[in-house]
C-alpha cells in the first residue's frame, strides 16, 4: 500500500501510542515504551502545539514512581490534567480519544 499524508507515521521499535487527548490547540499522546521483561511498565506522554511531537513526561505502572516532566511543563498548571487524562488511557486505550 502506497504511503499518502493520512497515514500514521511508524512508531519506534517497542512503542505504540495507546490514545490521544486534546486541549485546544494541543493535542497529546499516550506512549507504551518497551520495557526490559520484569519491570515496570513505562509510559510518555508527548505534545504537538502544530510544529511536531515533544515530549512532556515519564511515568510508570507503579504510583509510587514519580512522574518525570521534561523542561517548561514542570510545574505548569496543565500537568495534573495531563496526568489524569493519560492514566485513562493507559487503564483503557484507545486508538483516537479526542
Amino acid at each position: 500500500m502506497a504511503d499518502t499524508t493520512f497515514d500514521d507515521p511508524p512508531e519506534p521499535e517497542g512503542e505504540h501510542c495507546l490514545g490521544k487527548f486534546r486541549r485546544h490547540p494541543v493535542e497529546f499522546s499516550v506512549i507504551f515504551e518497551s520495557t526490559p521483561p520484569g519491570t515496570s511498565d513505562v509510559y510518555r506522554v508527548d505534545c504537538d502545539d502544530g510544529v511536531g511531537p515533544h515530549e512532556v513526561c515519564h511515568f510508570g505502572d507503579a504510583p509510587e514512581e514519580p512522574v518525570i516532566w521534561r523542561g517548561a511543563w514542570q510545574s505548569d498548571q496543565w500537568c495534573p490534567w495531563i496526568l489524569k487524562n493519560a492514566r485513562e488511557l493507559v487503564n483503557q486505550p484507545s486508538r483516537f480519544d479526542f
